[in-house]
């Protein structure tokens, strides 16, 4: 596995523990991630969906599928 890689996976992490972490692109080192909860039904969220994690300079984006969602699955997508 790549340094890279496990960046994105320690991203992952820090976003399912903390939906305001500051985390520095793994790809370029110069922008900070963003993400966006992606909801398989808007009506039943508890079902899961994707978080889309991206760049906000560089644009590279990571997609993380989930069946059984974190605790703070989808509250951003309401602030």
């Amino acid at each position: 596995m790549t340094e890279e890689r496990k960046q994105w996976i320690n991203a992952v992490e820090e976003f399912r523990n903390d939906l305001d972490a500051v985390i520095e692109c793994p790809k370029c080192k110069e922008g900070i991630l963003f993400f966006i909860d992606v909801a398989f039904d808007d009506n039943n969220i508890n079902k899961g969906g994707e978080r889309i994690i991206e760049c906000e300079k560089c644009g590279k984006y990571e997609i993380v599928l989930y069946r059984n969602p974190p605790r703070n699955w989808y509250l951003k997508n309401k602030l």
